[in-house]
């Protein structure tokens, strides 16, 4: 081998004096040098410049990657950031390998960040020269730099689905981990595929290896025993999107328990956001159906507590079975704030509650929370399985995060089987059937056990399709049947007789719009009143004019004298409130029963702390947590009174109908109640005056802190209107 460029010239020019071109073959020969100097510099310029464009192309590729919102959740944590700053140089080492970088990158320290505040990538590597050994040039050094960001708060966190306003998303597409094949035989031998880790339980610590990578590259970790990933058709019929949802009450591999959770950690720049997700329920309660139950905070749905499943699976132990929470934490020091499930068995994910769901059967159903972040920094966004540890779960799936407000509509969580114009409950009193009584012959039976009138609702008796109940009647559980003379049919029922008495049932509605109808006579005529004394309040139904001024008595419907009555004696009055705002009577179907009232602090008395049929009719207060829909004071002619009302919360709420009149054992008479559906808050308010039923703290639509629980953020609990896009 040659040793040196001069002996390579050398040799050359000894070989040209034996040719015969002589002169212009030397002159050749001695310009070959400066040629071949020329040559090779271009190629060790074009194999430097190739070799610094992958540099740089990884350089900004780890940028990208340290910028991820499943990657930057580790910059704050407890480590210090290692474990960021770990994954990020493991990213570079893996792009210069898949982009065939023949040379070695020699930065010890190829990615740094400042905790909360700038990160950068720098890459150095040398090109070895072929040509430029000549002049003892043996390597050529190169550089890539590439600035990420100023700080976390600078960044725009995406997701690469070309929405720039999602910052995160899940669809539990992503299949993997030991559970991508069929889990278990099924009874009879039929298999069925269930996902990942599904009878493989897990500690309640972090280990690395419980953790799920999503299929836009969320990283969650799972606490509890596992993620159930099922495929649409197996526990529900469909998926919310594509073909794959979860159920965090996964099995333990004995279908005894299986409670989890999961976490993801996402940086969140100060400002508004919106968080959507999808939720239904796997199993069927009878005293739900059709209704949805979800709710801003845990007193929202603390009466949620029915047992009665409508399959026979699981009914050992079925409190709130289908129960998912959702939460949002601010990530101090890199581990996940934990809650204690409602059993006291499992430590999960998550502490300040932002959202739950108890049931959504046979539909998914969309919700929407929005949240204003007041401190720039890295979250907890938990989703949590709660209730019955028993195996069988809510499902989930679509989750959203974005800023500001999604693209797109929320979905319309009405049921689609309380469509408007559909009538959800009717009385007309005519059953029980009764006859005629001994003291009133032929014209009223004083026996009447409304506990035994149950309406229909739908295709079955009761509400929504619970046991059959009838009405509760207080304070006694008595009052006329008249058979005369009545609004419509044979029968109604007459409120006052024997003291003023009320009558009334529970409803669980969702949010949307209703109306309550019924008809009223009164049971006593005056002779100097004329018109109707009927309104949406005392004032406007006139009734001052009622109680200052007394008449003679005249029985409607037997014509006999009663004497001088105070003439507000046939007042009835028409309340609804929230279960949870005031007590409520509960119905007896044994006949002459003293009513017992449930207060809203749970206790049970004959005398109810908060009445439902509470008012001053000489000073009525409309924003009770009663409110009074209607009020007739006296009507010689059956009248049909209608009220809209607005829900705003998913609840039970009593409908109350109630003598007010002057206490002497006469009063109105009512028939034909009935409830209808006017449809979703989505649709257009129904016309004329809406009322209002108030619901507990915290008021839908307004800004929630927890009372100052929680860290870095509020929410608006419950909105009832959609956000815009």
């Amino acid at each position: 081998m040659w040793r040196n460029f001069a002996d390579v010239l050398g040799a050359f020019v000894r070989s040209l004096r034996s040719n015969s071109a002589g002169n212009v073959a030397i002159l050749f020969a001695l310009a070959s040098p400066v040629l071949m100097m020329a040559v090779g510099g271009g190629i060790e310029l074009a194999r430097t410049y190739n070799a610094g464009q992958k540099l740089t192309e990884v350089a900004d590729l780890a940028c990208q990657y340290a910028s991820r919102p499943s990657i930057i959740q580790y910059a704050s944590s407890s480590n210090g950031g290692s474990t960021y700053v770990s994954k990020v140089t493991s990213f570079i080492t893996a792009s210069l390998q898949s982009q065939n970088f023949p040379y070695t990158q020699t930065n010890g320290s190829p990615f740094s960040y400042t905790a909360n505040g700038p990160a950068n990538v720098t890459l150095t590597s040398t090109v070895p020269t072929i040509f430029a050994g000549i002049v003892h040039v043996s390597t050529i050094p190169i550089t890539a730099s590439s600035h990420c960001y100023d700080s976390p708060s600078n960044i725009q966190q995406t997701v690469p689905n070309g929405n720039s306003t999602i910052i995160a998303q899940e669809g539990f597409e992503a299949v993997h981990g030991p559970c991508d094949h069929t889990c278990w035989n099924l009874p009879g031998g039929t298999t069925i595929n269930y996902c990942r880790g599904c009878s493989i339980p897990l500690v309640q610590t972090q280990p690395a290896n419980t953790s799920y990578v999503g299929d836009h590259g969320l990283n969650w970790i799972v606490l509890g025993y596992c993620l159930e990933q099922d495929l649409a058709g197996q526990s529900v019929s469909t998926a919310a999107q594509g073909d794959w949802e979860v159920e965090l009450d996964c099995d333990n591999g004995s279908a005894t328990a299986g409670n989890s959770s999961i976490s993801t950690s996402i940086y969140l720049p100060a400002g508004a956001y919106e968080l959507r997700y999808n939720y239904q329920s796997r199993e069927d309660y009878i005293d739900y159906t059709p209704t949805y139950i979800c709710g801003t905070t845990a007193n929202d749905l603390n009466w949620a507590n029915s047992t009665q499943l409508t399959s026979s699976a699981n009914v050992h132990n079925a409190l709130r079975t289908n129960q998912i929470n959702v939460y949002l934490d601010a990530n101090t020091d890199g581990t996940i704030p934990l809650h204690t499930t409602m059993d006291g068995t499992e430590k999960l994910g998550g502490s300040n509650l932002i959202d739950m769901c108890v049931y959504a059967q046979n539909y998914w159903i969309q919700r929407s929370v929005r949240i204003n972040i007041t401190s720039a920094g890295n979250y907890w966004l938990s989703f949590a399985a709660d209730g019955a540890n028993d195996s069988y779960g809510g499902q989930l799936d679509n989750i959203m995060l974005c800023n500001g407000t999604c693209s797109g509509s929320v979905s319309d969580n009405f049921p689609t089987a309380w469509a408007s114009g559909t009538t959800l409950f009717q009385d007309t009193f005519e059953s029980p059937s009764y006859v005629s009584g001994a003291n009133g012959a032929p014209y009223y039976n004083t026996n009447g056990n409304t506990g035994n009138s149950l309406g229909t609702s739908g295709s079955s008796s009761g509400w929504p399709e619970t046991s059959s109940s009838g009405w509760a009647n207080a304070a006694t559980n008595q009052l006329p049947y008249w058979l005369e003379g009545c609004p419509q049919g044979t029968q109604c029922i007459e409120l006052g007789w024997g003291s003023n008495s009320l009558i009334g049932r529970g409803f669980l509605l969702v949010p949307g719009y209703y109306q309550v109808s019924y008809r009223y006579v009164s049971e006593v005529t005056f002779s100097n009143l004329s018109g109707v004394y009927c309104g949406a309040t005392p004032s406007a139904a006139r009734i001052s004019t009622l109680s200052s001024t007394n008449g003679t008595g005249i029985n409607r419907v037997m014509g006999v004298n009663h004497g001088t009555l105070t003439e507000d004696t046939n007042t009835v009055g028409v309340f609804m409130s929230h279960a949870q705002l005031a007590s409520t009577p509960n119905a007896s179907t044994t006949l002459g029963t003293t009513i017992t009232y449930t207060n809203p602090d749970g206790s049970t008395s004959t005398t109810p702390e908060d009445a439902p049929n509470a008012i001053s009719l000489t000073n009525y207060d409309a924003s009770q947590n009663n409110p009074l829909l209607d009020i007739c004071g006296y009507a010689s002619t059956a009248q049909t009174r209608t009220v809209n009302i607005l829900i705003q919360k998913t609840a039970y709420y009593w409908l109350t109908f109630a003598a007010l009149g002057t206490d002497d054992s006469f009063g109105g008479q009512i028939d034909d109640v009935e409830l209808t559906s006017l449809g979703s808050l989505y649709g257009t308010a129904p016309s004329g005056t809406v009322v209002t039923i108030p619901v507990p703290s915290p008021a839908p639509g307004s800004t929630y802190t927890d009372s100052g629980v929680f860290s870095g953020f509020s929410i608006i609990a419950d909105p009832l209107t959609v956000p815009a896009p």
